[in-house]
């Protein structure tokens, strides 16, 4: 399959679909339906990019969000971890803000000199 870090979320579904298989949205996320088993790369990618191929397949916004939070909270310290999904999703959001303004003022910095 080559790169698939390059292999975007319809490349995948794509490649699942050519070798016979489907891409399922289900309640609970995602499940792959096939007559042989895919590729692990395959099967890896589409995990990548698990989120993105569920808004690809018409799933609300707020079941994509609640599966990427299920994916992060087991990283975050204890006290972060209870944090209900609004309050976690604004966390999150706000540490994008931040990380991105901080990228700016370094190139910004960066060009100046």
């Amino acid at each position: 399959m080559g790169d698939e870090d390059l292999m975007s979320a319809l490349e995948v579904i794509r490649r699942v679909e050519t070798l016979g298989g489907r891409v399922l949205l289900e309640p609970g996320g995602l499940r792959l339906q096939a007559a042989a088993p895919l590729p692990e790369d395959l099967v890896a990618a589409v995990g990548k990019e698990k989120v993105a191929i569920m808004l690809a397949l018409g799933a609300p916004l707020n079941t994509a969000i609640t599966s990427v939070l299920a994916e992060i909270r087991p990283h975050l310290p204890p006290a972060l971890r209870k944090l209900p999904d609004e309050r976690l999703m604004l966390l999150v959001n706000w540490s994008i803000i931040a990380a991105f303004d901080r990228a700016v003022m370094k190139v910004s910095h960066d060009v100046s000199l």
